[in-house]
């Protein structure tokens, strides 16, 4: 029998979520101070959600929010989603007679689950910090070949995160009243790795 030769090809490969998602880099969106009140979210919502970027920062803020108090987290969280996605309501939990649809109410119980998920979205938290992020707080996004234009109105944002092996998704659409809100949020509520 023949030997045939074998050639061993040796290939150098970069690693990680920007490589691997094949993502674009969007500008960073820095909050200067955390609110405290709707009003001061709103302020903040309005200046910073003029961009898709800024209406997923807007989110990442909320999310954060409501691991430092669940009730202002859970209207700010609220307001970070489109007016239509919305459901009319007079309980407690509502913001200006809104709340959560059904869908997006069972996605509370998941940053209930998993506590880093609060803190995991802002620039410099990873496990080996314990997720504690760089300040200013900073949100940075990226889109991919298939994220759509936003020039339509609705475009697919992923949010870097240092908790998991790839940035997570959210769809956000520019709103009734300009400002961009978060269509599409679940991926952001998925669990990350533990804190070190």
């Amino acid at each position: 029998m023949k030997k045939v030769p074998i050639l061993v090809f040796c290939f150098s490969l970069v690693t990680g979520p920007i490589f691997a998602q094949n993502l674009t880099s969007r500008n960073a969106v820095v909050i200067p101070s955390e609110p405290t009140t709707i009003e001061e979210f709103k302020s903040l919502q309005s200046s910073l959600a003029t961009t898709p970027e800024g209406g997923a920062a807007i989110l990442v803020l909320a999310i954060s929010l409501y691991g430092k108090n669940q009730d202002f987290g859970r209207k700010t969280i609220t307001l970070s989603v489109l007016i239509k996605n919305r459901q009319k309501s007079t309980k407690p939990t509502a913001v200006e007679g809104v709340d959560l649809g059904n869908g997006d109410q069972f996605l509370l119980g998941q940053l209930d689950k998993y506590k880093m998920l609060t803190n995991g979205y802002w620039k410099g938290a990873e496990p080996s910090n314990g997720y504690t992020p760089s300040l200013p707080l900073t949100v940075e996004t990226y889109t991919n070949p298939y994220s759509g234009d936003e020039s339509t109105g609705k475009i697919k944002l992923f949010v870097a995160t240092r908790g998991a092996s790839s940035f997570r998704p959210v769809s956000v659409e520019k709103d009734s009243d300009g400002l961009w809100r978060s269509k599409e949020m679940s991926s952001l509520f998925v669990g990350m790795m533990p804190a070190k």
